[in-house]
């Protein structure tokens, strides 16, 4: 898959560029690439600029590495080219020579001016949503040839390289054979977040990252841990209905967005970069969940707490949410320098009116944003307190103003800003009449309360002008009155087992904590919330947790179809 290393590519002050096509141009598996990294080896002073442009071709990266990427003075350049040198037409002879001119130049001129290059293959195309590539081979062929001159081109340059279009090709057949309907590529050429991890991992491989484990096995009755490679758990103490324990990280847990997490069956991901074992001895009780603040994680089987259950995993925990934070903080960043570079100093082309004054103080700018990133890595270090709770019911245990993360998820709808009155599920109201049996178009997920501002653009990816509903269980052990409350980022419309409680769909707001109280009464045993949040621009998010229950209540999703 990729080239084995045995020593870190990296060195102290590194200034890195990603030089690409449009799949750079993404900032996705760049941006998880950089955010891993700095979170890992924050002592080596790391510095990123993503110089991926859409449509373009090795022969053209040549042609803008002064201006785009010499001149931000990268000490490691990442190139990524080949899916449109390969021109999506059958192979020839001319369009591997193209090919092969470009990327040697590249590397010649890289180490004219004494940089260090890593290569990336080209990856894969999703011939399923391809009907005119899959009938000429295109990733099997065309991709396939380009990948093998990059890896000749890295051996007789001694240069360290990935194999993504293998890598990428492995765990897409191995995703297909679980789930046909399965895809990493929607458009057949550029991969979601879940494709983009794959891309991720592969460079990781490449630059000679070594796998990361830490672990700490607890032994709860006695009060003592024994852990591993940096990682501390102290002050092990009783308290009601479990455990309290403090967690002190030497590398914190790599955040995975919501939208890329599908892969990880089919990647050892975290198996191997993002492994933080925690092992429990001596719990009682059959289920539990880890709790920090209003944060809580799904609850997990005494079982699955004995064999030892991955810290990275526990998607709603301060550490994992800690960290989601810096990969937000990390997008913007890019954002920002992708917007100074391409908008203001290229007007958003290639023209003669080029800027390099705008350009250099985008570049100037980033070494300032990433020392306030470096507070957000040493903070998510910790010391946490969490409390290890026994959980009574398999799902999400709720008290009063714990978030409800816990949620099935079906859209985004529309792309217009009409969007917001209409029923996109064919009854709304109907729908939480019962207990519904979803179909497949709805998704299981965790929303990041901490971020919740922008937990569904994060789920769905970046969106405008569009809603999504998002469906709950609450199950409830009494007949009980409480109060409902809901922030939201922009409009929302809520319904409870049938009754629309509120519909505010066509506001136009930033997210706030508790926005609107909505008083509720819950039935013993099953009650069904639905929840729809429209979206116009920038952030989209949502937050509803209760005040004022009596006891406890269990929030679980829906059966699926299948």
């Amino acid at each position: 898959m990729t080239t084995p290393k045995t020593a870190l590519v990296l060195r102290k002050n590194d200034r890195i560029v990603f030089l690409g096509d449009s799949i750079t141009e993404q900032h996705l598996y760049t941006n998880y690439v950089e955010g891993y990294l700095v979170a890992r080896y924050p002592e080596l002073n790391l510095s990123f600029f993503n110089a991926g442009w859409g449509g373009d071709t090795a022969p053209g990266g040549v042609q803008r590495l002064q201006r785009d990427v010499l001149s931000l003075k990268p000490t490691l350049v990442v190139l990524c080219f080949g899916m449109n040198d390969g021109a999506y037409s059958p192979m020839t002879e001319g369009i591997l020579r193209r090919y092969a001119a470009g990327m040697n130049e590249l590397v010649r001129l890289l180490k004219k001016n004494r940089i260090r290059a890593v290569l990336l293959t080209p990856g894969m195309v999703d011939h399923a949503k391809n009907p005119g590539l899959k009938s000429i081979n295109y990733s099997g062929r065309n991709l396939r040839i380009l990948a093998d001159f990059v890896l000749k081109l890295a051996k007789g340059e001694n240069l360290p390289v990935g194999d993504i279009h293998q890598l990428m090709t492995d765990v897409d057949a191995r995703a297909k054979q679980a789930d046909r309907e399965f895809s990493m590529i929607p458009d057949s050429v550029h991969p979601d977040p879940a494709g983009h991890l794959v891309m991720a991992y592969g460079l990781l491989q490449a630059l000679g990252v070594p796998p990361l484990r830490e672990s700490a096995e607890i032994d709860l009755p006695v009060g003592k841990a024994v852990c591993s490679n940096g990682l501390t758990v102290s002050d092990i103490q009783a308290c009601e209905r479990g455990f309290d324990f403090k967690l002190k990280l030497k590398c914190p847990p790599f955040f995975i967005e919501p939208a890329a997490r599908k892969i990880l069956p089919f990647l050892p991901f975290q198996e191997t970069y993002n492994n933080l074992t925690l092992s429990f001895r001596g719990g009682r009780a059959e289920r539990y969940y880890f709790k920090s603040g209003t944060v809580r994680s799904e609850g997990r089987s005494l079982r699955e707490l004995q064999t030892g259950i991955n810290l990275s995993s526990l998607w709603q925990t301060a550490p994992v949410l800690a960290l989601g934070r810096v990969h937000q903080f990390t997008g913007e960043k890019n954002q920002m320098f992708f917007r100074l570079w391409r908008v203001v100093a290229l007007a958003g082309q290639a023209g003669s009116d080029y800027c390099a004054v705008v350009h250099q103080a985008a570049g100037a700018a980033m070494p300032l944003l990433e020392k306030a990133r470096a507070v957000l890595v040493k903070q998510a270090l910790g010391p946490y307190t969490i409390r290890m709770l026994a959980a009574d019911l398999p799902g999400e245990p709720l008290e009063n103003d714990d978030f409800i993360s816990c949620w099935s998820l079906r859209g985004p709808f529309g792309s217009t800003a009409k969007t917001d009155g209409r029923d996109f599920l064919g009854g709304e109201a109907q729908l939480t009449a019962t207990v519904p049996v979803l179909s497949r178009e709805w998704t299981e997920g965790n929303l990041d309360i901490e971020n919740s501002g922008n937990a569904l653009n994060a789920f769905f990816g970046p969106h405008e002008n569009c809603c999504a509903y998002l469906l709950t269980v609450i199950d409830s052990p009494i007949r009980q009155t409480a109060e409902l409350r809901v922030g939201s980022d922009d409009g929302f419309a809520v319904w409870l087992n049938g009754q629309c409680l509120a519909n505010r769909i066509e506001w136009r707001r930033g997210l706030a904590v508790d926005q609107d109280r909505l008083p509720v009464t819950l039935r013993k045993g099953a009650n069904v919330l639905l929840i729809k949040v429209s979206q116009g621009a920038a952030g989209w998010g949502v937050c509803v947790r209760f005040a004022g229950l009596s006891r406890t209540v269990v929030a679980t999703r829906a059966k699926r179809k299948g």
